[in-house]
């Protein structure tokens, strides 16, 4: 459908080229033929009546026949085409009948008529048409006017001869032309469809992309680019760089390199931005030959997420390495820790043999720790009901010494709330969160409280929510709570809270903390539920 719109453009544009050029040459074909000298200068002599009038229909039809085609009336393009052709065929043969023939002024019509004929009619039906004028001049000629003499023989066969050759060149002129021009719309379509998919790479892309042009002005953005700006009021014109973030303009007048990256620390913010713009790494690339620059915006904190966690992933791997070398010559140390025991009857001594017992054991926790956050065992899923399950959870997890005095409250919770989790893992989930409630989470009376909720989450995640009622966490330690072997306590592992996340993340879930604005602290995991009508469907 779209080649042929193309097409049809193209007939009307040559339908409306060769009208305009058939008007031009008929209007000064009339003029001169009303000249009062014409009858000497074109040597017609008696017949300056009747060719005046056919000159005078002539431009008359043309200028016609040029209104009807800004109109394009009628509709179809192919009618304009062959009624042109005929009717300039009708008018020629006229011109050179009352003109004195192929020998008179008007000889060279057939060949402008050739010309626009391979224009507008192309290949076979240009070249029938060719051999049909050929036919009608060689009648023409052998009537010879109305008092013109016979002319030659040969004149008349050099002038066919002339004809076919005008005819053959412009038909491979036109073809040439008609080639080109197809390639050029092929061209353009395919430039305008790179040009789409560019502008939508760029618009897809999780790295901010701003397109300056010479005088540092915007010209084209991408969503994360604004959004990373703060630059509230975007708009289809060019706007400079310096009202989307004067930090940014101050970084491109400070920074004359390009191709290198640079970060842009966070300020008090701009005037038509946002309160507070985050730190930014941005980097600057030139196009070679063109006058537009390309600033690559990426959010500096997410960056620095990033690398933290490549290095905690490292640090993991690490210590899983240390901790399998560990485990054998600890157990060892234990084993001979025990044997001397039992051998020693000094009561000071025993008491650091105790000691040695519990750090042995320490190490020995941590150990087993790592190795399990290390070599997680896949996740065995099945439907939970947490009406049922919370409740016996916590009758076994209230056995453990140190949370046999937590108060430990369950929200009412929906018979319908099925979560789609690992039970093992989800109950060591609990079991670790409980435990570091009950080292942090002292309340003013010195009790231990907890209160764990649950309802629906969105159409296809459950919330389960953990509170205490204790002192809260601090904002530095809140932001590093989830990182292994960081601990408040001294004698703790600094592995119970990563391993929360990684149990919760290999049951397609995760798990975040804040601080309630009363007072304690807040754990929400996000895991997915089950529903029994898509298990049956």
């Amino acid at each position: 459908m779209v080649s042929e719109s193309i097409q049809q453009d193209g007939s009307w544009r040559r339908l409306w080229g060769v009208s305009a050029y058939r008007l031009l040459i008929a209007a000064a074909i009339a003029v001169l033929v009303q000249l009062p000298v014409s009858k000497n200068f074109l040597d017609i002599g008696a017949r300056n009546h009747p060719l005046s009038v056919v000159t005078l229909v002539a431009a008359g039809m043309s200028l016609l026949y040029l209104l009807l085609l800004l109109m394009k009336f009628p509709g179809q393009a192919r009618w304009h085409l062959w009624s042109q052709v005929l009717v300039d065929t009708v008018l020629v043969l006229l011109l050179l009948h009352y003109g004195g023939g192929i020998t008179g002024p008007f000889s060279i019509l057939p060949f402008l008529l050739l010309v626009s004929v391979a224009s507008l009619l192309r290949g076979k039906g240009a070249f029938l048409f060719v051999w049909v004028l050929l036919l009608l001049l060689v009648i023409e000629s052998l009537q010879g006017g109305m008092a013109s003499l016979h002319p030659l023989f040969g004149q008349l066969f050099i002038y066919i001869l002339a004809l076919v050759a005008v005819a053959v060149l412009a038909d491979s002129l036109v073809r040439s032309l008609d080639r080109g021009n197809r390639l050029a719309i092929q061209r353009d379509q395919e430039l305008f469809n790179l040009n789409v998919l560019n502008q939508e790479i760029v618009q897809q892309m999780d790295v901010g992309v701003l397109v300056l042009d010479q005088y540092n002005r915007v010209i084209l953005s991408n969503p994360i680019a604004r959004k990373l700006s703060g630059y509230r009021f975007w708009g289809n014109v060019p706007v400079a760089i310096d009202l989307v973030q004067a930090r940014l303009a101050a970084m491109l007048i400070k920074n004359q390199d390009d191709d290198h990256e640079v970060l842009v620390p966070s300020g008090s913010g701009d005037p038509a931005s946002r309160d507070q713009a985050q730190s930014l790494m941005v980097r600057k690339i030139a196009l070679p030959g063109s006058p537009f620059r390309l600033l690559l915006l990426r959010d500096a904190s997410v960056l620095r997420a990033m690398e933290r966690e490549a290095q905690l992933a490292a640090l993991g791997r690490l210590a899983a390495n240390i901790a399998h070398e560990i485990r054998n010559p600890l157990s060892v140390i234990r084993h001979a820790a025990n044997l001397l025991d039992e051998s020693m009857e000094n009561a000071s001594s025993r008491h650091l043999f105790e000691i040695l017992e519990r750090e042995t054991v320490r190490i020995n926790a941590i150990v087993e720790s790592v190795l399990e956050m290390a070599r997680p065992g896949p996740a065995h899923l099945e439907p939970i009901a947490l009406s049922s399950w919370l409740p016996k959870l916590l009758v076994q997890l209230q056995a453990d010494p140190q949370l046999a005095d937590m108060h430990v409250l369950v929200q009412d919770v929906s018979m319908s709330l099925l979560i789609y989790a690992d039970p093992a893992q989800l109950r060591q989930v609990v079991w670790n969160l409980l435990h570091n409630t009950a080292q942090y989470a002292v309340d003013e009376d010195g009790l231990v409280r907890v209160e764990i909720s649950a309802e629906r989450y969105g159409k296809e995640q459950i919330m389960l929510t953990l509170r205490d009622f204790g002192p809260g966490i601090r904002p530095e330690v809140m932001e590093r709570i989830f990182e292994p072997f960081f601990t408040t306590n001294s004698r703790g592992t600094g592995l119970g809270l990563p391993m929360v996340r990684e149990l919760i993340q290999m049951n397609s879930g995760h798990v975040i903390c804040e601080n309630h604005p009363d007072r304690g602290a807040i754990f929400r995991i996000f895991l997915p539920c089950w529903d029994p009508h898509e298990e049956t469907a």
